[in-house]
């Protein structure tokens, strides 16, 4: 083989992907965060207390000022069938109620009374916190059943994938 076909072929080799990477990026051709199906919070919001010392990495919190409505109802509902369905996972998680009136029917939940500018843009809605309170994604709490099953399945998926990719100690 020729010398300058060798130095051309390499050449080819290393700026072909380069190139081809470049032209998806500027026609659109790529979706960021497209493997996330809850909505990433864009500042910082540190929800609950650190759990560092604890073996609960992860936590599912239902932040809702007073659950008397059917929705929040659902939502305890839905996240203690999730904490259900994790299996052997579930000593990495724990599901915790943000507000001040609890249902009688889940008196178990781990209740945090915690009012703050922070709880006012996260009111009614389902989140995943990590470890250090942070929250991280942040779902809806939807009004009819149908869309609370969709809304499960997204904070499974969600769930798993940071279970899965966690490095911290266990």
């Amino acid at each position: 083989m020729n010398k300058n076909k060798f130095l051309l072929l390499f050449i080819l080799c290393c700026a072909l992907p380069l190139a081809l990477a470049k032209l998806v990026l500027e026609l659109g051709w790529f979706s960021p965060g497209s493997s996330s199906q809850g909505a990433w919070l864009e500042q910082e919001i540190y929800l609950l207390d650190d759990a560092s010392a604890r073996q609960d990495h992860w936590r599912i919190a239902v932040v809702a000022a007073a659950c008397d409505q059917k929705s929040c109802q659902q939502a305890l509902y839905t996240v203690k069938q999730l904490y259900t369905g994790l299996g052997r996972k579930q000593n990495q998680v724990q599901t915790v109620y943000v507000g001040q009136q609890l249902p009688a029917d889940y008196a178990n939940f781990p209740q945090s009374d915690v009012t703050n500018a922070a709880t006012a843009a996260l009111q009614n809605q389902i989140v995943l916190v990590d470890q250090r309170g942070l929250v991280l994604l942040r779902y809806p709490m939807p009004e009819q059943a149908e869309q609370m099953a969709v809304t499960a399945k997204s904070i499974r998926s969600d769930l798993m994938k940071l279970m899965n990719y966690d490095r911290t100690s266990v």
